[in-house]
């Protein structure tokens, strides 16, 4: 027989499980998520998005299959977002739809791009003038093979950015 302290003990500690498990559901005390679908849910919480796009799509662990991200129009609502990597792209990717919607996230300072250079290709002087508009910017991965004469072109744009070209082919 359970004596009433180790009851009390167990209702306890059932509990606090409960509440724990319940306040994870909400908060995410790293401030990272691994779509722009689940970074949406708390902006204001996320400073890091790492989305893996595998044939334009991600894996959505909800549904249990691949699926689309949700669009590039709504980075601005991220508004605490600090690192930004995409590793892969959708279907869909526009490059200066892509690049102006990222504009409006003044805080960002570190972007990865971690796909193949026939995905991004050269940057567009509208993308670059885009990317100038990030003033806190201060670390830019391209992707592998990009050309060395837009790379220094980059970085005469980009003074205040550290510019690493990616060393691993990708896609």
């Amino acid at each position: 027989m359970m004596s009433k302290k180790y009851y009390i003990h167990f209702v306890w500690m059932f509990l606090l499980t409960i509440g724990v498990a319940n306040a994870q559901n909400s908060f995410n005390p790293m401030g990272y998520a691994t779509s722009l679908r689940d970074a949406l849910k708390e902006p204001e919480n996320i400073s890091t998005v790492s989305v893996y796009y595998t044939r334009g799509m991600i894996f959505d662990i909800e549904q249990g299959k691949p699926a689309p991200d949700a669009s590039f129009e709504k980075l601005s609502e991220l508004n605490n977002l600090k690192t930004f990597r995409l590793n892969g792209c959708p279907f869909d990717f526009k490059q200066e739809n892509f690049f102006c919607n990222l504009s409006k996230l003044k805080q960002l300072e570190v972007l990865e791009l971690r796909m193949s250079f026939r995905q991004l290709g050269i940057l567009s002087e509208h993308s670059v003038k885009c990317l100038k508009k990030l003033k806190n910017l201060r670390r830019l991965n391209l992707p592998y093979l990009y050309p060395q004469e837009d790379y220094l072109k980059l970085q005469e744009a980009l003074p205040n950015c550290e510019i690493v070209i990616n060393v691993y082919p990708g896609e």
